[in-house]
């Protein structure tokens, strides 16, 4: 772990006295300590000379020049990025992709290390550390929750799937609004030799975000179950929005998980569906989803039902019964934001209704009564 710290450490500083990328990008510096802390990428501020502004330049580990499917992913992103050049919501890629090399010696060899990376806007935080922060309320939970996934019904419309939602790929501007990025994993499903390898033996993305159907690979049969299997990771962010507990935790064990991949994968490609099919209502059955009232008080009783009814569906285990209508969704979100803007009004017109139903029952009951001593006469 040192001589990675150090060499991490290395590849830093030998980025950072490069002066001026690309005639724009100058006054180079790590962001953080650790320049970004991803293990296959490193992060370099800079200001854009052509506006003025503080960017982010986004490097390829060079320990990983090797590894064919990560170097795939880091020259995906761009691509996919330049998709939606443009669009709100969207992290925007600033330039094409730029590259220079820098010789380094160990004895008697000299080695050329390329630096490849690409500029990106610049973000002051993400989901995630609002999460661990626990600083926002509910209105603006769900807030950020619509904020997410309007940008995943964009991208959705353009036939592209993300496959690594999670709330660290949430980025916060400094202007308050949201960006979804790390498109390294994404997929534009319009484009037939899209797949970055022949067959998956391993889900991409986070498997703490991937549905079970991913586990069980059954994207290598059809790429457009990633579609709903976005929708389950949207359902797993709100769970954690609120509890701030990972929904994976709650619902499977690792053995499961890999278990289920290893199962699945010694299945002919032709039958994995057929297969899955025949099995997820037992498992989805054996794993209920929990209520986010057993967390304690995650949000204000007028939007619980709500809150759960929308999770729940977004992450339902079987994926024929999982919701995929955005159109539902923002409309179950705006009337949670609606309810909490007007709790009090909404405790008085549910007590106004109980009453209603109670005066209604007790005139039933005496109509009943009066009738049945009628009958009796």
């Amino acid at each position: 772990m040192a001589a990675h710290d150090a060499e991490r450490e290395t590849l830093l500083l030998t980025i950072e006295g490069q002066g001026v990328l690309c005639g724009r990008f100058e006054d180079l510096r790590r962001l953080g300590t650790d320049g970004g802390g991803g293990c296959f990428s490193l992060i370099i501020t800079a200001r854009d000379s052509t506006t003025g502004d503080r960017v982010a330049l986004k490097f390829f580990h060079p320990r990983h020049l090797r590894d064919q499917y990560r170097w795939q992913c880091f020259q995906r992103e761009p691509t996919v990025l330049r998709l939606f050049a443009g669009r709100p919501d969207i992290l925007q890629c600033l330039a094409p992709p730029g590259d220079f090399t820098v010789p380094f010696s160990n004895g008697s060899l000299t080695l050329d290390i390329p630096f490849a990376f690409y500029p990106v806007e610049l973000a002051s935080s993400d989901a995630n550390a609002m999460i661990l922060a626990d600083c926002w309320d509910a209105k603006q939970k769900f807030d950020a929750f619509r904020a997410m996934c309007r940008a995943v019904q964009r991208i959705h419309s353009q036939r592209v799937v993300h496959r690594d939602l999670k709330p660290s790929n949430f980025l916060i501007m400094p202007n308050g609004t949201f960006r979804l990025s790390d498109f390294g994993v994404a997929r534009d499903l319009s484009d037939p030799s899209g797949a970055l390898i022949p067959a998956y033996q391993a889900p991409p993305g986070d498997l703490g975000y991937a549905a079970p159907e991913i586990m069980a690979s059954l994207h290598d049969v059809d790429p457009s179950f990633a579609l709903g299997a976005d929708m389950y990771s949207l359902g797993a962010i709100l769970f954690e929005l609120f509890t701030r507990t990972p929904l994976v935790l709650h619902l499977f064990d690792a053995t499961t998980l890999a278990e289920l991949g290893q199962t699945m994968n010694t299945v002919n490609r032709s039958l994995r569906v057929q297969t899955y099919d025949a099995f997820v209502g037992n498992m989805a059955a054996a794993h209920p989803l929990p209520r986010m009232s057993h967390f304690g008080n995650v949000a204000p009783s007028c939007v619980l039902p709500l809150l759960d009814s929308l999770y729940q569906g977004l992450a339902a285990i079987d994926y024929r019964r999982r919701l995929s209508d955005f159109n539902k969704i923002f409309s179950t979100i705006n009337t949670c934001i609606w309810m909490l803007q007007h709790e009090d009004a909404y405790r008085r017109l549910k007590a106004l209704r109980a009453r209603t139903r109670e005066a209604l029952q007790q005139k039933r009951s005496a109509l009943l009564a009066k009738n049945s001593m009628r009958n009796s006469q």
